[in-house]
């Protein structure tokens, strides 16, 4: 009579490091959820102050009718001396000749900080072929040292030569702050001091021009603002070369005197391809604007430095952001949680079937099925909304570096086996019912660690995908 032969047990270190992921999966989801109810909480005190100053300030009868100067001080920001992340003094006169924008976070900011970095690392990517600065100032400076500046650089893709972190006494960069941005900050006191929240600060960036004068503020947190911030420091960067532009012009023009070995060049082709490369290649994501932009170019040839302005309005004009409703960019959080989920349902029911109790593990597989059978109803309810409301059916990662090959290897074999899931799953659960159990067994040995490792690895794509420094 033959022997009925044995199980073979998958390792013990690898349940361990499946279990490891798990936990950490679910404690970062959990902590995540804190940080965002806690950032949630603040920007809705912030807008009903704002709200209220507003409606202060319409109440006032003192106000004028006629347009406002611009508030900040003609002679511009206050000299002021702060240490850089790499040791080195810098000082108001060390900016001075070439525009640059100012933000201020704190590393440990468990509100909109994260936001405000990886908005000032898409403007350091987006605008990486225009010569300014980018200047990110600690309200924080009592812990962030310029070590810890430095760590933090690094996680957010920091280029040190066009994006300085400065810290220093925090007396004089509050001063700064208040006086010569004109802007809010104080360090949080009594039950409001949480962790993560220490210091009350502003999310607006500031634009400043090359002689040291505040221009305007811009709300990080708002996609069209930060769209128009684009555009003015382009506009204020262009600025600083007119005459270089008129020169170019004219030395290229055709004489009168008609010249055989010489051919004129095409009207409003002249001088574009150099200040318009950066354009073009960002509008290659939207095939209207790119066709736009060309069919004027064609049709209607005005003069050079019209179309340069009528270019830079068409690619960033703000109006023409689309963004989709809070509900469907919930959704991926809610797929990380089914994921978790179906992982810690599996892990349950493989425990069971080694302990013999064949109706619980039933049980536990059949709700892990119906859990993944969830997410993937979810997961299609996600992608079909985000292209009908964006136009973009996939969210594109960011990462760079080391860091951008490791996410295409986990995504390419998640989406392989993802594939392959439900009918194995399907197959085993089947064979399970009919209690055909040799056949079970053989092709659980292959479905259970591919249905584990697609579950898992759904988790570790959220995160990388976004809550990676960049990712906002």
């Amino acid at each position: 009579m033959n022997e009925p032969q044995p199980i073979r047990r998958i390792p013990r270190f690898l349940i361990v490091l499946l279990w490891v992921l798990v936990a950490i999966s679910a404690f970062a989801t959990w902590n995540l959820k804190k940080q965002r109810d806690l950032a949630v909480e603040q920007i809705k005190s912030e807008e009903a102050a704002s709200k209220q100053a507003k409606k202060d300030e319409k109440e006032d009868h003192t106000v004028e009718l006629t347009p406002k100067e611009p508030i900040w001080p003609e002679e511009g920001i206050e000299d002021f001396s702060l240490t850089e992340r790499s040791g080195s003094t810098v000082t108001k006169k060390d900016l001075l000749g070439k525009p640059w924008v100012a933000c201020f976070v704190f590393t440990r900011c468990a509100g909109p900080c994260p936001r405000v970095s990886g908005q000032f690392y898409q403007l350091q990517k987006d605008l990486k072929d225009l010569d300014f600065k980018l200047v990110t100032i600690t309200v924080d400076p009592k812990n962030d040292t310029p070590e810890v500046l430095t760590r933090y650089a690094e996680s957010v893709g920091a280029d040190p030569e066009k994006w300085l972190f400065l810290t220093g006494d925090q007396k004089e960069i509050f001063h700064l702050i208040e006086k010569s941005f004109l802007m809010p900050v104080q360090e949080n006191t009594g039950p409001a001091r949480k962790p993560g929240f220490e210091v009350i600060h502003t999310t607006n960036v500031m634009l400043v021009n090359k002689d040291g004068r505040v221009l305007g503020k811009y709300n990080a947190v708002n996609d069209e603002e930060l769209a128009a911030l684009r555009k003015a420091v382009r506009k204020e960067v262009e600025k600083d070369k007119p005459e270089a532009k008129k020169t170019e012009t004219k030395e290229e023009k055709p004489d009168d005197t008609p010249k055989p070995a010489v051919t004129p060049p095409k009207a409003g082709m002249v001088s574009l391809s150099p200040l318009l490369f950066p354009i073009v290649s960002n509008m290659l994501t939207s095939a209207t604007l790119t066709s736009a932009l060309f069919a004027q170019t064609e049709t209607e040839p005005p003069a050079v430095d019209e179309e340069i302005v009528v270019a830079e309005e068409t690619v960033k004009e703000p109006s023409e952001v689309k963004t989709a409703p809070a509900w469907v960019m919930q959704l991926p959080a809610l797929n990380a949680v089914l994921n978790s989920l179906a992982t810690i349902l599996l892990m349950v029911g493989y425990w069971f079937i080694r302990r013999g109790e064949k109706e619980k593990h039933k049980k536990t597989m059949l709700t892990a099925f119906g859990t993944s059978i969830l997410f993937l109803g979810f997961y299609l309810l996600y992608h079909f909304a985000l292209q009908s409301y964006t136009g973009n059916a996939s969210r594109k990662f960011e990462g760079e570096g080391l860091i951008r090959p490791i996410y295409y290897f986990i995504l390419i074999t998640h989406v392989v086996l993802a594939a392959a899931v439900p009918i194995l799953a399907w197959v085993t659960i089947r064979r399970g019912l009919k209690k055909q159990w040799e056949a079970h067994r053989r092709i659980a040995k292959i479905t259970f660690p591919i249905w584990l490792y697609v579950s898992i690895t759904g988790v570790v794509i959220y995160f990388m995908l976004y809550h990676l420094p960049g990712a906002a």
